[in-house]
């Protein structure tokens, strides 16, 4: 049985070693358009603020140590950009197309990006891959404030890495608290005046309305007032990277796949799993978005022994 996955990190690494465990016979691929298919997610902030020294601690394998542990073949720099569902087949950008009897789409998520003046200004960045951790520590040592958009995990541990470095920091949020919808009010308050201790300024009820500046970000402009910065980080939440399968006929909620409890689409033979699907809550028992690595491994053993016939 010949199987494809899109995309690696954590989601898509963790459902083709688990394949191949549950049966060496199966040929399993991945397809990532990164030339990176396995790093430590939640240690980027960490890496800018430099509690994690080296670059290298990031990865967690290299492509051509994942497959000598694994068995699994991986193909790095190669972007999908159709399925044809009838021919059980994938394009990629740079012209391949290749065959599967089944098909994961495990392409994870990118950051968003506000449609506000000034976001492709020099000295704004977003966080979700190693190099953006890189440039983002590299520019941070040149300059002496900074602005975080968005007050939620990702945002508030920019923020504090950033301190670390000895930068003026402000986060701000258009919500009434920091971590919206993750916290009660009362919690939120608690942390807010405990991040605000360390010296962090916070500003909430403001809008994102443009990155000020020439051809560098000089700060932010928001509903409230303008703040000052030598770089900003917008940490504003992620949205699936599912637009190269939007004509598919898949089943989406604002983006996101709808599964079942084994990880299948509507789609024969077509499965989907980590930041890019939906997952059910084991609480509330409804459809949830949960862009968490501790997510994207949990489904991913999920997806693998389904495949391999286990409940």
């Amino acid at each position: 049985m010949k199987i494809v996955v899109l995309g690696g990190v954590a989601a898509g690494t963790k459902v083709a070693a688990k394949l191949k465990r549950e049966n060496r016979d199966n040929e399993v691929v991945i397809y990532t358009k990164e030339k990176e298919i396995s790093y430590a997610g939640c240690g980027l902030p960490y890496y800018i603020g430099g509690a994690i020294e080296n670059r290298e601690s990031l990865v967690v394998n290299t492509p051509h140590k994942y497959s000598s542990l694994t068995g699994v073949e991986v193909k790095t720099e190669m972007e999908a950009v159709s399925v044809d569902k009838d021919n059980k087949s994938v394009s990629f950008k740079n012209g391949e197309s290749v065959s599967y009897d089944k098909l994961i789409i495990a392409t994870g998520a990118s950051p968003i990006k506000p449609a506000v003046d000034g976001v492709d200004k020099e000295g704004v960045f977003t966080l979700r891959s190693v190099d953006d951790a890189a440039s983002i520590r590299s520019y941070a040592e040149s300059v002496k404030k900074a602005v975080v958009v968005g007050a939620s995990f990702i945002g508030l541990e920019v923020a504090e890495n950033l301190k670390a470095k000895g930068l003026d920091v402000t986060v701000v949020d258009m919500a009434s608290q920091i971590l919206p919808g993750l916290f009660d009010p009362d919690m939120a308050l608690y942390a807010k005046k405990e991040i605000q201790k360390t010296g962090i300024k916070i500003v909430l009820g403001a809008k994102l309305e443009a990155i000020t500046g020439g051809e560098k970000a000089e700060g932010v402009k928001t509903n409230v007032g303008s703040i000052n910065g030598d770089m900003v980080v917008l940490a504003l939440g992620v949205k699936p990277n599912t637009a190269f399968v939007s004509d598919l006929g898949l089943e989406m909620e604002k983006g996101a796949i709808v599964v079942d409890d084994k990880m299948s689409t509507n789609i024969d033979s077509v499965y989907a799993v980590g930041d890019c699907a939906l997952v059910k809550n084991m609480v509330t028992r409804k459809r949830q978005y949960s862009a968490m690595g501790s997510t994207a491994n949990i489904t991913g053993r999920i997806l693998a022994k389904a495949i391999s016939g286990e409940d």
